[in-house]
């Protein structure tokens, strides 16, 4: 006769594996529609920013932001990114611009949706900088001798798609009598240790502009040197990801990326200088998004209101 001090570790053992085997498929669960639905569930986020002496000229003005394509994530996926490229088009913005990491390891990823991305439209042209990515260095072909090597064929590609590649450059766009400017830097390294590009030989014709718009991969250089700053008003980043894991929900946003990035997704700043941080479309290593969906954001510019302040008069007498 078998004892119940038996028994009962027999019964244990078969609690613990039921419970081992319920979380394996939970989990399993939860990425796999992460997988088939999360990384193609792409969000448009829409967001007004607003400034306290904006420019008449740029009220209404709207921005499609997009970055981190991986555009090895859409193999075999060409339609999703098709659809989103018609998607934006019909938003009929004034400016688009893409915060870099185009490939994940080569630039070659990068030849088979040039077509697809020369179909982007907006009113003042489609900007783009390049991400730590788009420096090959991930690939191991690739060293820190020869970086302009792989940026000079990624900036060549993209502006044959149409793009305005910015690499430690400006362009100024005219609007009425208003100067607007969008500088990109390039950004460079492995995580943690990113370094940027030239901000100061980027913005050294950009004096008489009416405002200024960053576009700069990691938003850690806004939190590290431009957030302080007087003559940048708008900063454009990505590199996140959200991690791809995450609860964005209203009243929730976590994510694991908040320890490398304490400005990982969303608004960010106060008064004229503001940042704002692009979850990605495409997916790095795990090919997955749960609870962080890829995101195109689309930004109003908006002057604030007027405050004022309502006097009343007492009644007189007569």
């Amino acid at each position: 006769m078998k004892s119940n001090k038996n028994l009962s570790a027999r019964s244990k053992r078969r609690k613990g594996l039921i419970i081992v085997l319920a979380a394996i498929i939970i989990l399993s669960a939860i990425f796999m529609v992460g997988a088939f639905h999360g990384r193609f569930n792409f969000r448009y986020e829409t967001i007004e920013i607003n400034y306290d002496s904006l420019p008449p000229a740029l009220e209404n003005l709207t921005i499609v932001h997009i970055s981190d394509l991986h555009l090895d994530s859409f193999d075999k996926h060409k339609d999703k990114l098709k659809e989103v490229v018609d998607s934006i088009n019909a938003l009929d913005a004034d400016i688009i611009v893409n915060t870099g990491d185009f490939v994940t390891f080569l630039w070659d990823e990068l030849k088979p949706y040039t077509g697809i991305l020369s179909g982007l439209k907006s009113r003042y042209g489609v900007f783009a900088v390049p991400g730590n990515h788009d420096t090959g260095l991930y690939s191991g072909d690739y060293n820190r001798d020869n970086y302009d090597k792989h940026l000079d064929i990624i900036g060549d590609m993209l502006r044959n798609a149409g793009h305005s590649y910015l690499e430690d450059t400006c362009i100024i766009i005219n609007i009425d009598s208003l100067r607007l400017s969008i500088t990109g830097v390039a950004t460079y390294g492995r995580v943690p240790n990113l370094y940027y590009g030239n901000i100061e030989e980027a913005m050294k014709y950009e004096d008489d502009v009416d405002f200024n718009i960053l576009l700069t991969h990691d938003p850690n250089h806004w939190l590290e040197s431009i957030q302080e700053r007087d003559d940048i008003n708008l900063t454009l980043s990505g590199h996140t990801h959200g991690m791809q894991i995450g609860i964005k929900l209203p009243g929730i946003r976590l994510s694991p990326a908040s320890f490398l990035y304490p400005a990982w997704g969303g608004l960010y700043g106060n008064e004229n200088n503001y940042l704002y941080v692009n979850r990605g479309l495409g997916t790095i290593g795990v090919p997955a998004r749960i609870g962080m969906p890829p995101e195109i954001t689309i930004i109003t510019l908006k002057a604030k209101a007027p405050s004022f302040v309502l006097r009343t008069s007492e009644g007189s007498e007569g």
